[in-house]
């Protein structure tokens, strides 16, 4: 049967007035969402929408490139999860065709005597930027992944009370985090496409937490279990579609949902989107929140640290269609 489902839309200026009151009833419609979908969309944030659309512009700049300069970039010349992405590098759902999107990274921009960089954390390191695009471009980037950030830790506090703790809960987690952005470009959909072929093929984030800009150009779909159909999560002006990682999941004993979702661009236009991924601290480690079990015995998890996790997956998507080696992933900073 279709699917009626649709992801809620949260008003976080309750959360961020800092009335208890208003704090609390933001968490508990987000605990409500990641218990049932696992998505959800937050409005009345402290982003401006002009940043916003600054971003689609640099972006759309970036894209528009000549090949050879993007290549410059491409990410597999670094250690650093930085840069380019060619068109097809992905098959991120297995069995299917190379997903038919471009991207490119960009994350807290790491001297190489930053203490995460000398101990060659993963995704951890320098930027690089586009020569021709010059300094407003990455100053666009940068103040946009400074604010981002600052977001989505706002977002965990409220995950933080939305499972019954204080709002610093996740305050350690959230200390030097792994965190970057990726500017995406989905052309159109061809009508000859193979049946396989996907924007991006139908995953589970398996990070934390995401935090999607979607643009105006319908895509993202959800899928609803029960149903067993797609639903969309529609384009709302200045939105961010938040939604759960495996490693939320596993975190939470499997009581908040890291959902199925997918992007298929069948508009006939070209798709923008920045989906900002964050792991926190690569260091923490992930251990069933107390809350979310009643005896040791039901962890379901064993413990395990956000950055172990997160490369073994960031390995296993960019193998499968041999474009970026899984050395690219390897802890083992660049010469």
């Amino acid at each position: 049967m279709p699917s009626n489902k649709v992801p809620p839309v949260i008003d976080f200026s309750d959360f961020l007035s800092g009335d208890e009151k208003r704090m609390k009833h933001c968490a508990a419609q987000i605990r409500e969402a990641c218990l049932t979908q696992g998505f959800f969309q937050i409005v009345n944030h402290d982003i401006p929408l002009s940043l916003q659309k600054e971003m689609f512009k640099v972006a759309k700049e970036f894209f528009a490139l000549p090949a050879e300069e993007k290549m410059k970039l491409d990410k597999s010349k670094n250690k650093y999860n930085r840069g380019y992405e060619v068109m097809g590098g992905q098959m991120i759902e297995a069995n299917t065709r190379p997903d038919l999107k471009e991207g490119y990274y960009v994350s807290r921009d790491l001297p190489m005597d930053h203490p995460q960089v000398k101990a060659e954390k993963f995704a951890h390191g320098p930027n690089v930027w586009p020569e021709s695009l010059g300094e407003p471009f990455r100053e666009t980037c940068m103040d946009y992944l400074n604010r981002i950030m600052k977001l989505t830790e706002h977002v965990m506090r409220a995950m933080a009370m939305s499972l019954g703790y204080d709002a610093d809960y996740f305050d350690e987690f959230c200390t030097d985090p792994m965190c970057f952005y990726k500017m995406l470009h989905y052309p159109p959909q061809p009508t000859s496409a193979h049946a396989l072929q996907r924007g991006i093929g139908a995953h589970r984030d398996f990070g934390v937490i995401t935090l999607l800009l979607q643009g105006d150009v319908a895509g993202l779909e959800v899928w609803d279990d029960e149903a067993k159909d797609w639903y969309p999560a529609p384009p709302v002006e200045g939105a961010y579609v938040v939604n759960m990682g495996n490693l939320f999941e596993q975190w939470t004993n499997d009581k908040y949902i890291s959902n199925v979702h997918r992007v298929i661009n069948r508009s006939g236009e070209e798709r923008f989107s920045i989906p900002f991924n964050y792991n926190g601290n690569p260091d923490f480690i992930i251990k069933c929140i107390e809350k979310c079990r009643a005896t040791p015995e039901e962890e379901k998890y064993a413990p395990v640290s956000v950055e172990d996790y997160v490369v073994q997956k960031y390995k296993d998507v960019y193998s499968r269609v041999g474009v970026y080696k899984a050395e690219t992933f390897s802890k083992v900073a660049a010469v």
